[in-house]
C-alpha cells in the first residue's frame, strides 16, 4: 500500500471449461481505478514545468523504493505504466511481470526461462536484455527509471531501439552511450 502505487484488491485464478471439454485457469485481478493520463502525455497536456515535472518524478521514486522495500521488483517501469491521476498524483501500475525477492535469501518467485526478455526492450536494463534472471535485481528497476527521466527531460530515449531487432537492442544497450542532457537541452 502506497500513494504511488495502484491498490490491489484482489488476486485469483478462475477455473474455465471451453465447450469441448477442455479446462483452462484464466488468472485475474481487481485493482483501483485510476482516472488519469500516462505520464508523458500528462506531463505535455498540462505543460508542467522541469521543476514540477522533477516533483512528480520524485514521487515515482519514492512509490518504486517502498516496492522494493516490499521486496518487489517490477519489471516493466516505463510512462505507459504510470498513469497519473486528476489531482496530479502518479500511480504505478500494471505488475504483471513483477518478481518477489526474499530479502533473506536473495531469491525471486515468478521463474522466468533463461533466455526470456521480460520488459519492454526500450526501458529494459543490459541485465534484463542479457536474458538471464539471476542477474535482474532492483537496479533494472533504477536503470529504467534513468530511461524515463531522460525521456521526460528531453523527449526522446536515451538509446533508440523502438525499430530494430532484439540483438540490435541488446548491441546498441551495451555499447552506445547516450548523449548528455544538456547537449539535447541546455537547461
Amino acid at each position: 500500500r502506497h500513494p504511488g502505487i495502484a491498490q490491489i484488491f484482489e488476486a485469483g485464478a478462475l477455473q474455465l471449461q471451453g465447450v469441448d471439454g477442455a479446462r483452462a485457469v484464466q488468472p485475474y485481478f481487481a485493482m483501483e481505478l485510476i482516472r488519469g493520463l500516462p505520464l508523458l502525455q500528462y506531463v505535455t497536456t498540462a505543460g508542467l514545468d522541469r521543476r514540477t515535472q522533477l516533483s512528480l518524478f520524485a514521487q515515482i521514486c519514492d512509490a518504486v523504493q517502498h516496492a522494493h522495500a516490499n521486496g518487489v521488483i517490477h519489471r516493466d517501469l516505463k510512462p505507459a505504466n504510470i498513469l497519473v491521476d486528476d489531482s496530479g498524483c502518479p500511480k504505478i501500475l500494471d505488475f504483471g511481470v513483477a518478481r518477489v525477492v526474499d530479502a533473506e535469501n536473495r531469491q525471486t518467485s515468478a521463474v522466468t526461462e533463461p533466455g526470456h526478455l521480460v520488459g519492454t526492450l526500450a526501458y529494459m536494463s543490459p541485465e534484463q536484455l542479457h536474458g538471464d534472471p539471476g542477474l535482474i535485481d532492483t537496479r533494472s528497476d533504477a536503470y529504467a527509471l534513468g530511461v524515463i527521466l531522460y525521456e521526460l527531460l528531453t523527449g526522446r530515449l536515451p538509446i533508440e531501439v523502438r525499430d530494430v531487432s532484439v540483438g540490435q537492442a541488446i548491441q546498441r544497450v551495451q555499447e552506445l552511450t547516450p548523449p548528455p542532457l544538456r547537449q539535447i537541452d541546455p537547461t
